[in-house]
């Protein structure tokens, strides 16, 4: 009779000094996450869509005038009461 070899489990085997990158994609529709373990694969596995989204999102608030937005931050953290120390 045949030696029956082990079906490996599912999953990701990483050593402990590696880095564990994770990168959220679309696959059919659906987010999926995908692991990897070496900087490259993972650089290459982004879409070059993604760099342009990323700066498309810094831009998006060009637009505002800074010294509006600033006084305004300035008076709501003046406006509102501090938090209360925590205890441990």
């Amino acid at each position: 009779m045949a030696e029956r070899q082990p079906i490996p489990a599912p999953g990701l085997l990483a050593r402990c000094d590696q880095p564990l990158i994770s990168i959220i994609l679309e696959e059919d529709g659906h987010e999926v996450v995908r692991y990897f373990t070496d900087e490259a694969e993972a650089d290459a596995a982004i879409p070059d869509s993604a760099t342009q989204e990323a700066l498309n999102v810094a831009g998006a608030w060009s637009d505002l005038d800074w010294e509006d937005m600033e006084s305004g931050l300035d008076r709501i953290r003046h406006e509102s009461s501090p938090s209360p120390p925590i205890s441990l």
